[in-house]
């Protein structure tokens, strides 16, 4: 990847974070407001004008049923426009992802085919305890949304933490040791990955050095559960965890988990002196966390991880 696109790349990352600082509590706030009023549609288009005003560089608003055929009309700051009513959204292709059932998601970037330009969309769930009733969409224009360089840094899209300065000057003269994981890494990794798609497990970080994992359950999210590697190579992990479903409001696809698992791999072996430690992937928030040899500490969305190459992972673990 290039300097340019790495550059833009970042950006967009930033404007992503950036947006859902700004308006992530007002989207929830509008949300929760359209239920009373989604079974009344002049109700519900007077109500979502008066709170366009909350979101700041919002494009549009509007709201669909469960299946995303649109309710409301089509809102912004200047007029309500009825004629989009009814019209079906179900064939954009951030809506043939994982939508979640509860909070909220951004799009991509997309070209809007209307206006010509650079867009994002927020999907917000409109729910009630007895289900899902609707989703409320907001449209962004991208290049109304700009960033100084303070907000640059504030909301940069991956976060690296050095580690203890007596560990990175002793870098080299330390080798990698053969671990147990790492005789066992191709089937321990599948084997890890069953526990995220089978049985209730969202959050897994994997001490390659240490030969033992560490893991959060959906159901348990406060408690932490240790394993060594013999538990899982033999088994005994899997009757500790009843099988569940795939969490619906997960954001990491089963093909990001393989190729996660395939880079922590890669990462681990790519050399003797700077290798990886310990790496986690949280399938709720979709963030990768990275432990190398040196103590520096990588924080990055999975797709932005999987999207990087070798030489740049090795490049940032050296300069940490």
């Amino acid at each position: 990847m290039n300097s340019d696109v790495m550059a833009f790349s970042q950006e967009i990352s930033s404007k992503k974070r950036l947006l859902c600082s700004l308006v992530g509590d007002y989207m929830t706030e509008i949300a929760n407001g359209c239920i009373k009023k989604i079974n009344n549609i002049g109700q519900l288009d007077i109500f979502l004008k008066k709170e366009m005003s909350k979101l700041n560089h919002c494009s549009m608003l509007y709201v669909t049923d469960c299946n995303y055929k649109q309710i409301s009309s089509n809102i912004t700051i200047e007029k309500i426009n009825s004629d989009y009513r009814g019209q079906n959204l179900s064939d954009r292709p951030y809506l043939q992802s994982a939508v979640p059932l509860k909070g909220m998601i951004l799009s991509e970037m997309y070209r809007d085919e209307r206006t010509g330009k650079t867009c994002m969309t927020l999907l917000h769930a409109i729910h009630l305890d007895d289900g899902l009733k609707g989703f409320l969409f907001a449209d962004f224009n991208l290049n109304d949304i700009s960033l100084d360089e303070s907000i640059r840094d504030e909301f940069s899209h991956v976060q690296q933490f050095k580690g203890d300065p007596a560990i990175r000057g002793g870098l080299f003269h330390q080798q990698r040791n053969e671990s147990l994981l790492d005789i066992n890494i191709d089937r321990v990794n599948d084997l890890v990955k069953q526990l995220y798609l089978n049985h209730g497990v969202f959050h897994i970080k994997l001490h390659y050095s240490s030969s033992r994992l560490s893991l959060w359950l959906y159901d348990s999210p406060h408690h932490y559960q240790l394993h060594t590697i013999d538990e899982i190579l033999d088994g005994t992990v899997f009757s500790c965890y009843p099988k569940l479903k795939y969490p619906r409001d997960a954001c990491v696809t089963e093909d990001q988990i393989h190729q996660a698992y395939k880079q922590y791999k890669q990462l681990r072996y790519a050399d003797d002196n700077v290798y990886l430690r310990s790496a986690s992937l949280n399938i709720i928030n979709g963030m990768v966390g990275l432990n190398f040899s040196c103590d520096g500490s990588h924080y990055i969305p999975v797709k932005e991880f999987i999207d990087n190459s070798l030489e740049y992972w090795m490049g940032k673990a050296l300069n940490r």
